[in-house]
């Protein structure tokens, strides 16, 4: 006698609820505002310092996709 409750079987996909797609959304602007902020503050030290080849831009917006791909797996990582 076997007395579990069967279970149904569906093909539909559990649906994400609208919290998920705005922590979703959100990392997305975390990686982009990191990126930006990062290549802002290099082309105005660029400017400051007068530094032939965007040396700083390329180095501040290499930082910058670090950053924002550490706030990501660190939010990631939270839950």
């Amino acid at each position: 006698m076997d007395t579990k409750p069967q279970r149904k079987e569906t093909n539909e996909k559990p649906k994400q609820s609208p919290n998920m797609l705005a922590r979703y959304s959100g990392m997305a602007f975390q990686i982009g505002g990191a990126i930006i902020l990062g290549g802002l503050i290099g082309h105005w030290l660029d400017k400051q310092f007068e530094v032939p080849k965007n040396l700083f831009m390329t180095l501040f917006l290499i930082l910058g996709v670090f950053v924002g791909l550490y706030s990501v797996v660190r939010d990631l990582l939270k839950k």
